[in-house]
């Protein structure tokens, strides 16, 4: 059950605090006044604290400290009768959620209260799933003992602390989604974003604004301005798989973005600049496109700074009890 502790060295507003907090199905812990309050959050570790800011003894900008100090996930939210904004902001500063003022709204304090709960599962969820990401993206989930898996970890390593574009090449089935996600959960980019696009499942008309978005009314159907998978991939890695599969004209925005850093959205006349790292995967022989003339020369040499060529499983038998 969650805890609620709440502080203030008035009884009244203790016992009509507590009395609304319960009927929320909350356990309340009582303290009017600092050194109390501190003991609580030691022994009861309450998800959050009601806090009046002045107290005597130790005052309730005091005590925020010291209990961010003692448990820094409490959510603290501090009460106050005078509107002393600059007290107010100081105790902002020092990680308080919130402020109330006091005659207190009951409603006000319920509702802030649960989006205090609410924005503290969402952290640890969030918590919950980076680890979860690095833990299935470990270099050791990716299995196989062959030589030329041992290659291929060489390769990984190679490239995942610099921001160098690395080409993945492999048949269908040989991971080249679970390499790349390797190396950018691994790597220097591990805390941004991770945006992959299959290159072969959009028409070529749509995959352009897919990928670099479109300002509004750039085409019929574009109602509103819409961000594309290089800006939602900022400071972080974008996977583009199947990248054999983009028209010429693609190919021409993406070498403009290899060289310059920057893309403009379809329709639109501003250079974006961002920090993406490329990582680009394919099943095809882009040599033979190249001389075929499918795909530019200059393109095929900027994405192909490392290159990670991935065995399929019927050259690596040895692997198969492994998986």
């Amino acid at each position: 059950m969650r805890k609620i502790l709440l502080v203030d060295d008035e009884p009244h507003v203790l016992e009509l605090l507590s009395v609304a907090l319960e009927d929320e199905g909350y356990t309340i812990l009582l303290a009017n006044n600092g050194k109390g309050a501190l003991d609580q959050v030691k022994k009861e570790e309450p998800q959050v604290v009601l806090l009046d800011i002045r107290m005597p003894g130790l005052d309730g900008v005091e005590v925020l400290r010291r209990i961010k100090e003692i448990n820094q996930a409490s959510s603290v939210i501090m009460m106050t009768a005078y509107g002393a904004m600059d007290t107010v902001v100081k105790a902002i500063q020092l990680g308080a959620y919130d402020y109330l003022t006091k005659p207190l709204d009951l409603k006000k304090v319920k509702v802030l209260i649960r989006r205090a709960l609410e924005a503290q599962e969402l952290a640890q969820e969030v918590t919950s799933l980076r680890s979860t990401l690095k833990e299935k993206y470990q270099l050791e989930n990716i299995v196989g003992k062959h030589p030329r898996m041992l290659e291929v970890y060489k390769m990984i390593a190679r490239v995942m602390d610099n921001k160098a574009t690395v080409l993945i090449i492999g048949e269908t089935g040989t991971g080249k989604e679970v390499v790349a996600r390797a190396i950018h959960f691994n790597g220097l980019l591990k805390d941004g974003p991770f945006v992959a696009i299959d290159c072969a499942s959009l028409p070529s008309d749509l995959l352009e604004s897919e990928l670099f978005g479109h300002e509004k009314g750039a085409f019929t159907g574009a109602i509103t301005q819409k961000m594309g998978k290089f800006e939602r991939a900022d400071k972080g890695s974008l996977l583009l798989d199947e990248i054999g599969n983009l028209t010429l004209a693609t190919q021409v925005k993406l070498l403009r973005f290899l060289q310059e850093k920057k893309i403009e959205r379809v329709g639109g006349t501003k250079p974006i600049e961002l920090d993406v790292r490329i990582i680009a995967a394919t099943h095809q022989d882009l040599e033979k496109a190249v001389k075929e003339g499918s795909f530019r020369e200059d393109l095929y040499y900027r994405l192909n700074v490392v290159a990670i060529p991935l065995p399929p499983l019927r050259e690596r038998r040895d692997d198969i009890p492994l998986l």
